[in-house]
């Protein structure tokens, strides 16, 4: 196992989805518009699959709870957008990946949200609905 680009743990022989080819790259603004203070549930494509469940916040704050057949895990940090792209920093949950903050665009096809490895391969599928009261 290695630790895939949000830091969860991942297989390194497993085959790497692609970006569909309709998929629609996310501006910096509608990636904000998109990711201010709502819930995401995500479906990971990649490694050893598994799914999470992040909340992203308008203030720059985001936590994610994940599960996969690599354990479980929650990780804190924090998210902006530039160059249309989503920014990530992780401030805990995952000491190797603390501190480094990781740039990768976003995409929208219909109704769910696609990111991406800096590979341009698929990571997860997400699907946001407005955030319940979790602060």
């Amino acid at each position: 196992m290695v630790a895939g680009v949000y830091g969860f743990p991942v297989a390194v022989a497993v085959a790497q989805p692609a970006l569909p080819a309709d998929a629609l790259r996310l501006t910096s603004s509608e990636i904000v518009a998109a990711f201010s203070d709502v819930r995401d549930q995500g479906e990971v494509q990649d490694g050893s699959g598994g799914v999470a469940e992040n909340h992203w916040f308008a203030d720059g704050r985001f936590r994610s709870e994940w599960r996969s057949a690599a354990g479980t895990g929650i990780v804190t940090g924090r998210w902006r957008a530039a160059g249309d792209m989503r920014c990530i920093i992780i401030d805990s949950g995952l000491p190797e990946r603390e501190g480094a903050e990781v740039c990768t665009p976003i995409y929208r096809l219909g109704d769910r949200y696609i990111s991406v490895n800096p590979s341009g391969t698929v990571h997860g599928l997400h699907t946001l609905s407005p955030m319940e009261t979790v602060r």
